[in-house]
């Protein structure tokens, strides 16, 4: 599976919705040096951490 999969089954379980999902990969971020996360998510070390700013969303801690 491709990591721009991975991601957008993670963020649909983090957002519960496919719209918000999509909006918060596809935007810029400064986290991700101003690329969106499917941009920056391009290898395994950047999908890492593409994945780990998910993990602490879902958790409940700043991003």
């Amino acid at each position: 599976m491709a990591y721009s999969e991975l991601l957008r089954d993670q963020t649909e379980r983090v957002f519960g919705d496919k719209v918000k999902s999509a909006v918060w990969l596809s935007q810029p971020r400064a986290a991700f040096d101003g690329l969106s996360a499917l941009e920056y998510a391009r290898d395994e070390p950047t999908y890492l951490r593409v994945k780990e700013t998910l993990d602490r969303i879902e958790h409940g801690f700043a991003a």
